[in-house]
Parts: C-alpha cells; sequence; structure tokens
C-alpha cells in the first residue's frame, strides 16, 4: 500500500467520523462509498461489515463526551438496541444471500442515498427555525430520566418527553433490518424518527442514536463474520485511525455551531452519490 492511498484512507475515515459525530447518521453511507469508488473494493458482503466496524469504531470515541454532557437518553437507546439486535440479525442474514452481487447491490445502494439525501434536505427544513433555541437549551442537558410502567420520561432543559417502551423496541427492529441489509448504521432513519415522531432536539439525538447503531452494528457485524464475510483489515485501519480523529473533532463543532450548512453540503454529496450507483455513472 503506497503512502498516497494511506493519506486517502485517513482523510476519508476523517470526514466519515467527523460527519457521523456531528449528524448522528450518513456514517455508513460515506464509508461504503470510500470502500467502493475511491478504494475498489468489489465484494458487497466485505463492504457492508467494514462500513459497519469503521462506524462502530467512531461511535465508540464520541459517545462518552456525549455522555457527560449529558446528552444522551441511555433508556430510550436501549430501548431501541433491543429491538435492533433481532433485525440486525434478519437483515444482514437475508443480505448476505440476497445482496451479494454488487450488479445488485450498488443499484439498491444508491436509492437508498438518494432517499437519505431527501429525509435529510426535508429535516433542514423543518428545523432551521428551531436550531437556535435548542442551542440555547443545550446547557443543561438531559435530566430526570425514569421508567414507569411501559413508559420512558425524559426532560431535556424545560420540556419534558415520554415514550411507550413498544414504540421505540419496533422501530429499532425495523430500522436495523434496513441498516444491517446494507451495511449503514440506521441514522439516516433512526434520527427523523426521534425528531419527527418522539419530537426530540437535535442536540441530545447524536449519541442516542450512536449507541443504538454501536450495539446492534456489532449484532450485524459479528452475524456477517460468521457467515465467511472477508475482511480487509490493512485498508479498515487506517480508515478507523482517520474515523478516531473525526469522532474527536466532531463534539467539539457540535457545541460551536448550527449544522445546517454542513447537512446542505452532505445531502448535495449523497445526492451525487445516489445518482452514480442508481444511474450507473
Amino acid at each position: 500500500m503506497d503512502f498516497g492511498t494511506i493519506l486517502l484512507l485517513l482523510f476519508w475515515g476523517t470526514l466519515v467520523g467527523l460527519v457521523f459525530s456531528l449528524v448522528g447518521a450518513a456514517g455508513g453511507i460515506l464509508a461504503s462509498f470510500g470502500l467502493i469508488t475511491l478504494i475498489g473494493v468489489t465484494d458487497p458482503n466485505s463492504i457492508k461489515p467494514m462500513a459497519q466496524i469503521l462506524s462502530l469504531a467512531t461511535a465508540l470515541v464520541f459517545i462518552p463526551g456525549y455522555i457527560r454532557r449529558k446528552a444522551t437518553v441511555i433508556p430510550l437507546a436501549l430501548m431501541l438496541s433491543a429491538g435492533g439486535v433481532m433485525g440486525a440479525i434478519v437483515g444482514s442474514t437475508l443480505s448476505s444471500k440476497y445482496l451479494s452481487d454488487m450488479s445488485t447491490f450498488k443499484p439498491l445502494f444508491g436509492l437508498l442515498t438518494l432517499v437519505i439525501s431527501a429525509q435529510i434536505i426535508w429535516e433542514i427544513y423543518k428545523l432551521r427555525n428551531e436550531e437556535k433555541s435548542d442551542l440555547l437549551a443545550c446547557k443543561k442537558g438531559v435530566h430526570s430520566i425514569s421508567a414507569i410502567g411501559t413508559t420512558i420520561k425524559f426532560s431535556y432543559a424545560d420540556k419534558n418527553y415520554q415514550v411507550s417502551l413498544w414504540t421505540p423496541w419496533l422501530a429499532g427492529f425495523f430500522i436495523a433490518i434496513v441498516a444491517s441489509a446494507f451495511g449503514v448504521g440506521g441514522g439516516f432513519l433512526l434520527v427523523p424518527f426521534m425528531v419527527s415522531f418522539l419530537r426530540m432536539p437535535m442536540f441530545i439525538i447524536p449519541a442516542t442514536a450512536a449507541v443504538v447503531i454501536f450495539i446492534s452494528g456489532s449484532i450485524s457485524v459479528t452475524n456477517y463474520l460468521l457467515m465467511g464475510a472477508d475482511i480487509d483489515w490493512i485498508t479498515l485501519s487506517f480508515l478507523i485511525v482517520g474515523g478516531i480523529i473525526g469522532a474527536i473533532i466532531g463534539p467539539k463543532v457540535n457545541r460551536m455551531m448550527q449544522d445546517s450548512w454542513l447537512r446542505i453540503f452532505l445531502a448535495t454529496v449523497l445526492s451525487l452519490i445516489g445518482l452514480k450507483y442508481a444511474l450507473g455513472f
């Protein structure tokens, strides 16, 4: 492996880690694009667990910082993960059998990427008037967390939230099926679920989603490995080093910026990736 390739891997891993730790989504998509187009991995059943391992390593780095800032709802993350464990097994098993050919995987992956891009654009539109108030409130953090009967309750700033235990379990199950089938983290579905359905503020979502991604993604990767997935550990190690760097930077940036411009840039990049793969450019 030449020095230029190593630099490319480090740069791309850093980008993946930065975006994932800022937004809580799209890390797996960017990782897969790098593996397919920039590095030239041709086996979908290798790409999927490699992309997920990079997302897991990144999540493991930035989750503790968000927890210390009280920007994570752990009980909610655990309920989403409980459903996600079963969904990850189902999704990875089906994908290993039915999405093992690149000619089938790439167009479907492209369509998924276009859906994610559209979802990000929609969230930009919905959140554009909420970011400022959330930023001012984030200093108080998540507090008064409790589980009473079949309901999780918590407060963020001056607002109270409550979630039925079955709602995140079912959401986690179906999200993990899709995520593990395509080798992505699932943040693209977890984030809008928490924003639009649970009405949670954006500043406590990235790490809550990352906890879910780490747990369900670990099950998905393990299942792929048990089914014989071939991993290029040397390539992956350089990507992980870059991902760790990005994950260290991301939470610091998260506290200082409104993320609309990042989301606009990300939606543009994902749209181009989606069109490239879906239309065979």
